[in-house]
């Protein structure tokens, strides 16, 4: 029996199973995506979009249970339980699980002791014995097996995150194998086995210490507890209390999985290429068969009170951020609609209330407002970085009198059809983006939204009016607004002391009987669509530039690049010169009027260097191009120079570098360039403080005014005709005598050493930050599929690295390996490595990622893995009907005629495993590791570097340039 219900042009279908029921099609706008939406039996919440565009589906299984569902006495519960669940199953990961149990009980048992006992040596004897119990069980254990056969199927992506009110975990899988991995899931979560506890609970102890160093991570802490006072969501975090972190409690994870681990608190959102009712199927045998419970454990929220205070947020970081917080309940889609509408109202980069007061007026050097999204609440935040003149009080009142604005209805008619402009762009943008999809269904399902409120989530944009905004500020915003000021603090942490653990050898058999027998085997054939040149058209022009050119078959949006390669290197001071740009008008608008006219015509537009490139881009609706790009040339070539704005930007400008420089990711990213390119490259070339502030205005306009003189690939993607851009829009860039070509003015180089060198930055940090580089300048070219397949081998948690650096031995928290292929043909390649290293550890850190890194011992069953996880990856690559521009521009820098993946994909199934050992072993023969190191030598012993290579000691002041 089946009933239809006909809405404005489509039917909605809602078919009556005796295990299910089900809704299908959610609009969006005019332009719906779809969502089969189906409750099990069991209580299981099903979603599933169909999207044909590549043939991936992206996959989200989420638990309605978060930290705040931690006990009271175990905090940190919800997100421990998430790393143990890839550690695999009574048949997965394992090679005896009857004798590991054995082991296994007995650890469960002594945590439960340990956690009673309050004597020090006693503790100390008790963890002795669970390390030494943890030793017999590793014996069993097959490491990663899991995500081992995740890779298999050609799985991507693959990994899971706690939060405050959900956890989730992440895959993007091949089309033809979402049965396979449905079947594998399913064992997963019926099953899971938490094994090597030990060596895991000492990776959580390092992400706690990381986290505690992280300014954002305090800033995001002391918010939650700020606006969630009394709340669940502030009074637990999702990597708990230290004090419950050093006592864990197995038997008490086992009980959260099986009071929130059950079908009628989890939902499986999926989008992409795939039948839905085979799909329902399969998971209607899999997960479908989980027993439900019948009245399951729900977190009691407290009734929501508005709240107005004050408060200053003590940070690691020398920057000043003002936080303003508006929570309120999340009653309805259609308030959330709301929410999203006063957001761009307030600041969308161009013409907002706070774009006009605030940063145009230069009293900040930036805001922005964000939207975030929990079940049962919403937060709005408006982020202000102040100029040193602005003070919270007056940030306040500027964003108060916004609102007032707001609730009064005193915004134009034109900035409010605006907003609803672009708010339409941007779903044409998104709606085929499955991680898009994959958010929306995830939020309606924690929201335990109907099928009716969701569409009237979407809907509510096209019949939004100006004056129903009033009563959200009314009700939601006036005596409601939190007021944050960071605060630079002092960068000394409580860091946890983690007890002494052995290093875990797990079993010399490389694989279970499960895996051995599970089904690898696609559903059907998928072979992969590379990008056809042929639908490029590209002409050469006798001044250097060039038009590339591709007719837009998706829909109404367009792309337009202006190109300049090596442009980064125009001038040093091209930086500064940018950011002048933004805050200036013409001689015939205002820069705040410049940017609403872009705004009115629904485009974006920037002007910004990616490595040594400079690109201006523009997008937006195509029947309005022509207009966009006449204004995009009169904001370049008819700049107005300011005195009071070039005044007021170089005080800004000089303070946001002299912070920027004090910032640890600064800090980061410039010892990494310094071991990459030591003193030949960018940062060295960009104009010091001193320069900065002999530099004119008049110095920046003409740089400016040159931008579009420099010989450049223009680039467009939309559908315009190729002989219109080429005889009228873009007539005069083609028509130029000569064009200037900066790609001589470049001056980076890669180091070329034949030795490992060590470049150390003293910082105080609770670890060492490790990141390896070597530049390998091969004498011929290689194939690119040699990369291919070592980056399937070394990806995520199956990566033979991350399982010798951290599963073994809980040495390191993040550890990670990529090979990078020439950007150009004489470049080289990158060969990269990253390790957060406890600093206590280092020489075993040090000794264990050398062996790892340079004598690999690469088995042929890892191999072939590699390979058969590359090929099935590479087969989803569809390249069809979609923007290939950069795939040609790509194409271009490499001297190739066919799209490089197409290259790879040809020569991968050639590859045997004894060629892969020989190129592993080339890539190593051919340089040595660069490796740039943060850390606190009072932690660590600095003879251990010099017995590994040279060591060079460094100070920021050399490693910062500019």
């Amino acid at each position: 029996m089946y009933l239809t219900k006909l809405t404005s042009r489509y039917f909605v279908f809602i078919f009556l199973f005796l295990q299910l029921h089900c809704n299908t099609l959610i609009n969006i706008f005019s332009d719906p995506f779809y969502v089969h939406e189906y409750h099990l039996e069991n209580g299981l919440s099903v979603y599933l979009s169909v999207n044909e565009k590549e043939p991936v589906v992206k996959t989200s299984i989420l638990v309605d249970a978060g930290s705040a569902d931690d006990p009271e006495d175990a905090t940190g519960l919800a997100h421990y339980l998430e790393h143990l669940m890839f550690k695999g199953t009574s048949q997965i990961g394992t090679t005896d699980f009857t004798k590991e149990k054995v082991f296994l009980d007995q650890i469960e048992d002594l945590y439960e002791k340990y956690r009673q006992t309050t004597s020090a040596t006693e503790r100390k004897n008790i963890y002795a014995k669970i390390d030494e119990l943890s030793l017999k069980a590793a014996k069993y254990v097959i490491p990663n097996e899991f995500s081992r056969i995740h890779s298999l199927l050609g799985i991507f992506d693959s990994n899971a995150f706690t939060s405050n009110d959900r956890t989730y975990y992440v895959a993007t899988v091949p089309s033809n194998q979402v049965k396979n991995f449905l079947h594998l899931e399913w064992e997963r979560f019926r099953d899971p086995v938490f094994r090597t506890f030990h060596t895991e609970l000492e990776s959580v102890f390092e992400e706690r210490n990381l986290r505690v160093a992280d300014p954002k991570a305090q800033l995001f802490k002391r918010y939650d507890e700020i606006m969630f006072s009394s709340h669940p969501y502030g009074e637990k975090i999702p990597i708990g209390t230290d004090e419950h972190l050093k006592n864990p409690s197995i038997k008490k994870i086992k009980t959260f999985y099986n009071e929130h681990y059950l079908p009628n608190k989890m939902a499986i959102c999926m989008s992409g290429s795939f039948d839905p009712s085979e799909v329902l199927e399969e998971i209607k045998k899999t997960f479908g068969t989980m027993p439900s419970h019948s009245k399951p454990i729900e977190l009691k929220i407290p009734e929501h009170k508005p709240q107005e205070s004050s408060h200053q947020i003590i940070i690691n970081s020398p920057r000043k951020t003002y936080l303003f917080g508006i929570k309120f309940p999340k009653q309805s889609p259609q308030l959330l609609a709301d929410a999203h509408t006063i957001a761009l109202l307030l600041a969308n980069g161009y013409n907002g209330l706070l774009d006009e007061s605030l940063y145009y007026s230069q009293k900040a050097n930036s805001v922005s407002v964000t939207i975030t999204e929990w079940k049962d609440y919403v937060l709005l935040n408006i982020w202000v970085e102040p100029n040193k003149n602005l003070s919270l009080s007056e940030a306040r009142s500027i964003i108060l009198s916004a609102f007032q604005k707001i609730e009064s209805s005193e915004v134009s008619e034109e900035m409010f059809q605006a907003i609803k402009t672009n708010q339409r762009l941007d779903l044409i943008k998104k709606k085929d983006n499955n991680e898009f999809r994959l958010n929306e269904m995830s939020e309606a399902f924690l929201s335990k939204w109907s099928y009716d409120d969701l569409q009237k989530k979407f809907q509510s944009a096209n019949i939004l009016k100006l004056e129903d905004l009033s009563g959200f500020v009314k009700d939601f915003v006036n005596q409601n607004i939190v007021s944050i000021e960071t605060v630079t603090g002092n960068s000394s942490f409580p860091y946890i002391t983690k007890p002494p653990i052995s290093k875990l050898e797990f079993s010399s058999e490389e694989e279970s009987i499960f895996k051995r027998q599970f089904s690898i085997e696609p559903s059907h054939s998928i072979s992969p669509e590379f990008a056809s040149f042929d639908q490029i058209d590209s002409k050469n022009y006798p001044n250097g530039n060039q038009i590339i050119y591709q007719k837009n078959k998706e829909n109404s949006l367009f792309k337009f690049k202006m190109i300049i390669e090596k442009g980064a290197w125009i001038s040093p001071y091209l930086g500064i010169s940018i950011e002048y740009w933004k805050h200036l008008g013409t001689d015939l608008y205002t820069a705040s009027a410049l940017s609403t006219k872009f705004y009115l015509l629904g485009s974006t537009v920037s002007i910004q260097t990616r490595g040594e490139t400079l690109e201006i881009t523009m997008e937006g609706e195509d029947k309005q191009f022509i207009p966009s790009f006449r204004l995009l040339e009169h904001s370049i070539k008819s700049v107005a120079s300011s005195k009071e704005v070039w005044e007021n930007l170089l005080g800004s400008y000089l303070q946001n570098l002299e912070l920027q420089n004090k910032e640890e990711s600064e800090l980061d990213a410039a010892l990494n360039e310094y071991a990459i390119f030591g003193h030949n490259s960018l940062r060295f070339f960009q104009a010091n403080s001193n320069e900065l502030k002999q530099f004119k205005s008049s110095d920046a306009i003409d740089i400016l005014g040159d931008l579009l003189k420099y010989k450049s690939k223009i680039t467009y993607y939309g559908n315009l005709d190729f002989d219109t851009l080429e005889k009228t829009v873009f007539r005069e860039y083609i028509t130029l005598s000569t064009t200037k070509d900066p790609s001589v003015l470049s001056k980076k180089q890669f180091r070329n050493s034949k030795e490992t060198n060590f470049f150390v930055l003293t910082r105080n940090r609770p670890h060492v930050e490790l990141n390896y580089f070597s530049s390998v300048f091969m004498p011929s070219p290689t194939k690119s599929a040699y990369f291919y397949i070592y980056n399937a081998l070394y990806a995520g948690l199956s990566s033979p690295f991350f399982m010798r650096m951290r599963e073994q031995t809980g040495n390191a928290y993040a550890a990670n390996v990529y090979m990078s292929e020439p950007a150009f043909p004489k470049e080289p390649i990158l060969w990269f490595a990253n390790l957060a290293c406890q600093a206590d550890k280092l020489l075993s850190c040090l000794t264990d990622a050398q062996a790892s890194l340079e004598s690999p011992n690469i088995s042929k069953i890892r191999f072939e893995e590699a390979k058969i996880s590359a090929i099935h990856a590479a087969s989803t690559i569809r390249k069809t009907n979609v923007y290939l521009i950069d795939e040609y521009n790509r194409s271009l820098r490499l001297a190739l005629e066919k799209d490089s993946d197409q290259l790879m994909f040809e020569s991968l199934s050639e590859i045997q495993w004894q060629d892969f050992i020989d190129f592993t072993k080339s890539i190593k023969s051919a340089g040595s590791f660069q490796i740039a190191l943060i850390g606190d030598p009072k932690k660590f012993n600095r003879q251990s570097l010099s017995s590994k290579g040279k060591v060079e000691e460094l100070q920021a002041s050399k490693i910062l340039g500019r």
